[in-house]
């Protein structure tokens, strides 16, 4: 299963690590494949009647505590899509 927030959606990126070194000017500088992972984390969200747990990202949660369910309301998240918060 990948990682993907519930909120944002975002998700892995893949591409290309890039060294700045070189042995001669005529040769291109080495690369490898490497990837970025986001830091998910498991949320327990108050929903009427009951308790959602919810995958965020670190950036969506620290505006969610900030925030609260006004933010959650505003990004239409598909988890509680058709729930109230409380």
């Amino acid at each position: 299963m990948a990682l993907r927030c519930d909120v944002c959606d975002k998700k892995t990126a893949h591409g290309d690590s890039h060294i700045h070194r070189h042995s001669a000017w005529r040769y291109k500088a080495p690369r490898t494949k490497r990837t970025w992972v986001p830091n998910i984390r498991p949320v327990k969200i108050a929903v009427t009647g009951a308790v959602k747990e919810v995958k965020m990202c670190m950036s969506c949660y620290k505006r969610y505590t900030k925030d609260g369910a006004t933010f959650l309301n505003k990004k239409n998240v598909k988890a509680l899509k058709g729930l109230k918060l409380a």
